[in-house]
């Protein structure tokens, strides 16, 4: 289980593009299990269906420049700070709270979803 997990929060690592674009900002998605899905014995066939999709919703966002990387913390799905990170642009928090709220996971309720603003300093 432990496996898939991290197949299905693995880093879409890259750089952005190299063009500066004033009409989207930066935006840090937080992903937290629902109680259900702390625990190992409730994830179904049809609960990793439904993860696959997440993953491959990144990999898609990834691709078309919208998401700039995302990944889990390495723990066990019972661990209190397991959570996944996504960083991404979207034109204001609406956007950004609606990108979020669409993702598979988030619409099955296997996870949860918080959206703040970012800036990063370092990059």
């Amino acid at each position: 289980m432990k496996y898939f997990l991290i197949i299905a929060f693995i880093f879409c690592a890259g750089t952005a593009s190299s063009q500066t674009d004033t009409t989207r900002k930066e935006f840090l998605g937080i992903l937290t299990l629902t109680e259900k899905f702390k625990e190992e014995k409730n994830w179904t066939p049809e609960t990793q269906k439904i993860v696959g999709e997440h993953f491959q919703r990144l990999l898609k966002n990834r691709k078309e420049g919208v998401v700039v990387i995302a990944g889990p913390t390495d723990y066990q799905v019972n661990n209190p700070d397991m959570m996944g990170v996504v960083i991404f642009y979207a034109k204001d928090e609406k956007e950004a709270h609606d990108f979020m709220q669409q993702d598979p996971a988030v619409r099955n309720n296997i996870m949860h979803a918080k959206v703040h603003p970012f800036k990063p300093a370092v990059r």
